[in-house]
């Protein structure tokens, strides 16, 4: 069984030695590594190419996104499987092959992913990391078991993630129509499972190069909400109307209090704000579609 990494980047060079300093020692024998730069200009392509010469580096021009850039990774892979991760990401060495054994024991397992969250030392301190993880462990219910199911799966996000090249094939891909690097993979993951196939969660830790500050948390939730509004258009045919908008933004502040004492202050707190900031990219964007 061949598998082909493809993690896309923009800009991110630095994180992105890291990244592919782990990728490139996975204990599988039979593997690839695809970096698709997304129109970079820091010289992440100069710095692939010299360091990493075993990974194959490809560029696009302009910058037209994650969806579009995997679907370029795809093209070129020569992998029976897809794996997919992010340029901020820390594949464990044991991920393709833990990858590979859940192919095996679950033949008409469609894809297998496993869950990603921050290092060990940040989530001991840092609300935004625990926070990430309470998602993680709490909404997505990635545990330490197996669970194999549809659209209900943990496995999906593309930073943790692997699909079977035919699948990806027959389903048309990544949606191009996402811009962001939000949503575009819980479309995929749907479109996937719509067509009768299933998913497989393996509990493999992928580590989270996030800078896990007030700034970026905000960022990261809003392009949540983004990607929300291209999900909503898409599947319901309409971005949310202002009325929607108004109802979700009263119902998260209506959510903090029980939140206090059912998760405590710290967490219900990183989730309003989180919510917070979902809702300001919800409104942001459906105010430009509309």
């Amino acid at each position: 069984m061949r598998f082909s990494i493809v993690i896309p980047t923009h800009n991110r060079k630095d994180t992105l030695r890291r990244c592919l300093a782990a990728a490139t020692d996975q204990d599988d024998p039979d593997y690839e590594v695809i970096v698709v730069d997304d129109g970079s200009i820091d010289g992440t392509g100069e710095m692939v190419r010299q360091e990493f010469p075993q990974v194959q580096c490809i560029r696009q021009e302009p910058n037209r996104g994650p969806a579009a850039a995997r679907n370029r990774g795809i093209e070129v892979a020569t992998g029976e499987i897809i794996a997919f991760t992010d340029d901020d990401c820390l594949l464990p060495s044991d991920f393709l092959s833990r990858l590979a054994d859940g192919y095996h024991r679950y033949p008409d397992a469609a894809g297998v992913g496993g869950y990603l969250e921050a290092p060990d030392e940040v989530l001991q301190s840092n609300p935004f990391a625990q926070y990430e993880a309470y998602v993680t462990h709490r909404v997505y219910h990635a545990g330490s078991e197996e669970y194999l199911g549809g659209f209900d799966c943990p496995a999906g996000g593309t930073n943790s993630m692997s699909y079977r090249k035919a699948v990806l094939l027959e389903v048309g891909g990544f949606d191009e129509s996402f811009p962001y690097a939000a949503g575009e993979d819980a479309d995929l993951k749907w479109r996937v499972v719509q067509r009768g196939y299933r998913l497989l969660y393996i509990p493999v830790k992928v580590v989270h190069l996030h800078p896990y500050t007030f700034r970026h948390f905000w960022q990261q939730y809003r392009r949540h909400g983004q990607g929300a509004v291209h999900f909503e258009r898409k599947y319901r045919g309409r971005p949310p109307s202002r009325a929607r908008l108004a109802l979700r933004f009263a119902a998260r502040w209506a959510r903090w209090l029980p939140d206090l004492i059912r998760i405590g202050p710290v967490l219900a707190t990183m989730k309003l704000l989180a919510e917070l900031a979902d809702w300001w990219g919800q409104w942001e964007e459906a105010r430009q579609r509309c």
